[in-house]
């Protein structure tokens, strides 16, 4: 898959005599592409916010344009589409502000995963890639049953799908490109998997039983407030609340990961990314 480092570009334009010109004319040459991240990650902002400390930028910018790390991504890209992420995406990098996902699939057009280089820990930007590549192909491959279905010409608006589509299939998705990442990077613990700490584990799989209950009774939502409460581990702790009940971050993630389980182990992962939600 190609790849395309926009952090060197954004770290040169930092660096610059007329910095904020030069950072002007670099948003002005991705307007598209920032615009659509704006949309799905910040849609309340003005625009996309991106990294601006020197130091900080020059340090990302060393780390995206190594070749052997970019080596690295792409053949973890390959290594994807072997095991059924097969849509093919551009692989570009960004240095965010450290808010939101470490990935963000734009799946209209030409996909892209956009992968946010600043995160410091290897193994959610692999896994964030992942989950990238596995939404992309959940929502543009032609053989998939999915309830989202996005052609090259269509607007990419996930939080208006939201408002339409059941929470059901946006935690499958998560499901099921979790177990990809699991079957991609088996060294990984499932707290690695899951973006969260060792003891926000343990507290949920105390609490299992509890939060299934509470999950099962809101898949067939179809809210912008479900899919925050359950799968936006960024979300306020008001966000996540069902009743008296604050939901540990990524409790939806998690939940989906058992639950998917049993057809992932049956079917496998390139069948089950295809596969309707109630099949």
């Amino acid at each position: 898959m190609p790849l395309h480092d926009l952090v060197s570009p954004w770290a040169a334009a930092a660096e610059a005599d007329d910095a904020p010109h030069a950072r002007t004319r670099f948003r002005a040459r991705h307007a598209t592409l920032l615009e659509s991240l704006r949309l799905q990650r910040a849609p309340h902002d003005h625009e996309l916010a991106l990294a601006l400390d020197p130091v900080v930028l020059h340090r990302l910018a060393r780390r995206a344009a190594d070749p052997e790390w970019q080596q690295r991504l792409r053949d973890t890209a390959a290594r994807a589409s072997s095991l059924g992420a097969t849509v093919p995406a551009t692989i570009t990098l960004f240095a965010g502000d450290g808010s939101g996902d470490a990935a963000e699939p734009i799946p209209s057009g030409t996909p892209v995963a956009a992968l946010f280089v600043e995160r410091g820990d290897e193994s959610a930007l692999d896994v964030a890639l992942v989950r990238s590549l596995a939404a992309i192909t959940r929502w543009r491959a032609p053989d998939s049953h999915s309830a989202v279905r996005v052609s090259a010409t269509d607007p990419w608006d996930r939080w208006e799908c939201a408002s339409r589509i059941p929470l059901a299939e946006w935690a499958y998705l998560e499901g099921v490109s979790l177990h990809l990442a699991a079957a991609l990077f088996p060294v990984f613990e499932p707290h690695q998997l899951l973006g969260i700490s060792r003891g926000t584990l343990h507290r949920m799989r105390e609490r299992e039983k509890l939060l299934r209950q509470l999950f099962l009774a809101d898949l067939e939502q179809t809210s912008l407030g479900a899919v925050l409460r359950w799968l936006a581990p960024g979300a306020p702790p008001s966000a996540r609340t069902v009743g008296d009940v604050v939901l540990p971050p990524a409790t939806g993630r998690y939940l989906a990961w058992r639950i998917s389980a049993e057809r992932v182990a049956r079917v496998g992962t390139a069948e089950a990314l295809r596969m309707p939600v109630g099949a």
